[in-house]
């Protein structure tokens, strides 16, 4: 394994993360299970496989099996309204279903896009505490209509969870999950408990490396609140790969795409992303937290799993896990970014002048819509030094473009002086931003 262990360091040492723990299963067998670098860079303790870390949105592939156990068992159903199971909802949430929430096609707005709800971050919620924040918003659109993540959906899975099982999300998923299968350590996270092993979440102020933000256990909740190690994930994907705990029919149900009102299909079936990468057909997830980057990346029919775990905000744990699936799979790989005619270079200088703003800590609301601006306006100013860091921005080319109903999504290309970037958009009908995601190009 020593070019995991060179990948794994460089890109370490390339994203100044200070912990890495990966997990690589190959034709079932755990063929890699290590700790680079440390898990608490003030006690110089290094992390291993054992290291605990925040799964963050990783926990969204246990709540879904948890929800999957319970239609099994005949206590829940997918067609279920979850007005007629939990009480008190708004009225427009009445009609959405289990299957809904665990799609991200519900409609319901997301309760981490709230304005400045980053800034409460230290603040213990009460389950209704964190619904009410929501209660007064509109459905984004109707249930069914299309796809856009929603914490606040799984959320209410947790919520639901514990209404058909009669038990609290914690001790239900501990006695049907982590102890049958051993991973004695993943829990649901309590920050005053002692969690052996537990690493500590870090972030970067410019070129400081800095304690992550706290952020009480009872905002992510079912939608992100477990903590784990990779050794544990590991077992984790070993029940998914022998069809164990959750059966066939029931994993390929989990697997398959979400099919949308119009027809169409979204990039996410049940709890899990679905996609293909080069002809390889991938189940996925991802998690991001204040402190934590996670992934766990599976290609079912290569027989192969990678799961990365970082106690570094935006710590590229994704892109890690990508690396190291290519040098098992290595058609992975994407070729060079070619870029593409642009027929529409005016938008193209709008989207690029989100960069400018951004290295001056004054990104223009109007490029984004209204609800998009109230929460990635805040952030992306937040991230002036990081992206002054880069230097000049050279180059901002068009490589995809991809047309829909509702608008469109663009892919860019971002040539600074100090690194490469890949810039992907998500535009209304209008051209307003309705969301965006920058990762460095491997």
């Amino acid at each position: 394994m020593e070019a995991v262990d060179a990948y794994v360091r460089g890109a370490m040492e390339k994203k100044h993360v200070p912990g890495v723990s990966v997990a690589v299963v190959r034709d079932g067998k755990v063929v890699l299970a290590k700790g680079y670098g440390l898990a608490d860079a003030e006690q110089d303790v290094p992390a291993t496989a054992e290291t605990v870390y925040q799964l963050a949105s990783v926990t969204k592939t246990f709540t879904a099996g948890a929800v999957m156990m319970l239609v099994k068992d005949g206590k829940l159903s997918l067609d279920d309204r979850i007005g007629d199971r939990l009480k008190d909802l708004p009225e427009a949430w009445k009609v959405v279903t289990v299957r809904q929430l665990l799609t991200h096609t519900s409609g319901i707005k997301s309760y981490t896009s709230v304005k400045d709800f980053h800034t409460m971050a230290r603040r213990d919620f009460a389950p209704r505490e964190i619904l009410d924040l929501m209660a007064k918003e509109p459905l984004e659109f109707p249930p069914g209509e299309r796809w856009q993540y929603s914490n606040t959906g799984y959320f209410l899975l947790g919520l639901l969870i514990e209404e058909a099982s009669g038990r609290p999300y914690a001790e239900f998923m501990a006695e049907r999950i982590f102890r049958p299968l051993g991973m004695a350590r993943t829990r649901v996270n309590d920050l005053k408990a002692i969690i052996p092993g537990r690493a500590r979440g870090y972030a970067r102020d410019g070129e400081t490396l800095v304690n992550g933000e706290y952020v009480s256990p009872t905002q992510p909740f079912s939608a992100g609140a477990l903590v784990s190690s990779v050794a544990d994930m590991a077992k984790w994907d070993a029940t998914l790969s022998a069809a164990t705990l959750l059966d066939r029919a029931t994993l390929d149900a989990m697997w398959t795409p979400a099919k949308l009102n119009g027809g169409g299909a979204a990039d996410y079936g049940l709890g899990w992303q679905v996609v293909e990468t080069n002809g390889h057909r991938t189940v996925a997830h991802g998690g991001g937290i204040p402190g934590f980057s996670t992934q766990i990346l599976r290609f079912p029919d290569d027989k192969l799993s990678v799961v990365v775990l970082t106690n570094l905000e935006g710590g590229h744990a994704g892109g890690m896990a990508r690396g190291i699936a290519v040098l098992f799979l290595p058609d992975l790989a994407d070729g060079p970014a070619e870029a593409i005619a642009d027929a529409d270079p005016e938008t193209t200088g709008r989207l690029r002048s989100l960069f400018d703003g951004a290295a001056k800590g004054e990104v223009d609301p109007a490029l984004f819509t209204e609800e998009a601006g109230k929460v990635l306006v805040p952030r992306i100013n937040e991230s002036k030094p990081m992206i002054a860091a880069l230097g000049a921005l050279k180059t901002f080319q068009l490589i995809e473009r991809k047309d829909s109903d509702d608008g469109r999504s663009l892919k860019y290309r971002a040539a600074f002086d100090n690194a490469t970037l890949r810039a992907s958009y998500v535009l209304d009908q209008a051209g307003k931003i309705r969301g965006v995601r920058i990762q460095p190009e491997e």
